[in-house]
């Protein structure tokens, strides 16, 4: 009940439409998925043996879903585009496979297929059911991929990330993992034990509880779901590796004297006109005070300061905290307004951010300072 409620609610959605409803057909999957393992375990089937088998197929539409979820969000696309049916090939096979040699079958026949006694007799069956737990991980992989990507990229354009980061897909990834894990391992506990309904009933729970943080955590971020991803951000244009990086850069005809020339440039820009108290500081608006490209400037700071834009802008702003927390007239001051005035915009990252630079907290490091006073 719960998926098919956050279904309802995403289908709804306009921002984000396509992902939106993309990800409302998963939810209602789940649903009907976990309401036909309700309908087994309860023997319903006895009575109703019509809708065996029914969901079989399913499991091969929760990887290629969240994996065009992911997509659509982190891309910034408003349309589903048609090559996306692809991904649902190994669907449509099964269903295929379903309908030669089961669907179609008597209803005496679906119960000895559900009760085990024939399922071995029939053709390919092994190979389709233990392909599912595999064919699932794969696209975990491509959608953690996915996230990794767009983080890195969002890391080397905002100097706040907060509004626009995939955390809650991140959540998600780690919840399917958990939940193909506990089937494969179900899979491997058949192979060896003859009773496997204690791994069956952790499918069924590990399931309903993704449905249920799903719905919970859309609700809590709803930036993830409701929010249009920055145009600047699209997956295509996201530079994994180094060696893609450097080879990009290689094109850009920026010579390393030039590069040095721009590098202090920007150090004396950061220094003189602290442009990183601005909080909403991107690419785009660090490079036209410097008047050069956002390419150029990106270049400057991953080859020559070893560091994304992210890093960089909070660097300063870290280093803007520590100065005024050293200040006598700041001492009446709350850390964290501090911290907003430097330039951070949420608590969690400023925490995060300072503790990566210091090996010690803002409260800490507050400490230290009034016994250093103490001491002199």
């Amino acid at each position: 009940m719960q998926g098919a409620l956050l279904s309802i609610l995403l289908f709804s959605k306009k921002a984000n439409h396509a992902a939106n409803v993309v990800l409302g057909f998963g939810m209602l999957a789940f649903s009907i998925d976990i309401f036909h393992s309700i309908y087994i375990v309860f023997e319903y089937y006895k009575e109703f043996p019509e809708f065996i088998g029914a969901t079989f197929a399913f499991p091969h539409l929760y990887g290629p879903i969240f994996y065009i979820y992911a997509r659509l969000i982190s891309s910034g696309e408003k349309h589903f585009d048609k090559k996306y049916f692809l991904h649902f090939i190994p669907f449509l096979l099964v269903n295929i496979y379903g309908f030669m040699f089961a669907f179609l079958e008597s209803n005496e026949f679906k119960i000895q297929l559900v009760k085990g006694d024939i399922a071995s007799m029939l053709p390919a069956f092994e190979f389709f059911n233990y392909f599912k737990p595999i064919h699932g991980i794969i696209y975990v992989y491509f959608t953690i991929d996915i996230v990794s990507k767009y983080h890195k990229k969002i890391k080397n354009n905002y100097s706040n990330i907060e509004k626009i980061n995939l955390d809650w897909l991140r959540y998600l990834n780690i919840g399917l993992i958990v939940s193909w894990g506990i089937v494969a391992l179900s899979y491997l506990a058949n192979a060896v034990l003859d009773n496997t309904d204690n791994f069956d009933q952790l499918i069924y729970l590990s399931a309903s509880i993704l449905i249920y943080s799903i719905g919970y955590m859309s609700l809590r971020q709803p930036q993830i779901l409701a929010q249009n991803i920055d145009e600047e951000v699209k997956e295509d244009e996201v530079k994994d590796s180094k060696l893609d990086e450097r080879k990009s850069y290689q094109k850009s005809g920026l010579t390393d004297k030039v590069a040095d020339e721009l590098l202090q440039k920007l150090i004396s820009l950061m220094e003189d006109e602290k442009p990183y108290l601005d909080c909403e500081l991107t690419l785009q608006d660090l490079a036209e005070k410097l008047s050069i490209s956002t390419h150029n400037l990106s270049e400057v700071i991953n080859t020559k300061l070893n560091k994304n834009f992210y890093d960089f802008i909070n660097s300063y702003r870290v280093e803007e905290v520590k100065l005024r927390l050293a200040d006598e007239d700041s001492k009446n001051y709350s850390i964290i307004a501090i911290a907003f005035d430097s330039g951070f915009n949420s608590k969690s990252s400023f925490n995060t951010t300072f503790k990566k630079y210091n090996n010690m907290t803002p409260s800490q490091y507050r400490k230290l300072i009034q016994s250093g006073e103490k001491d002199s």
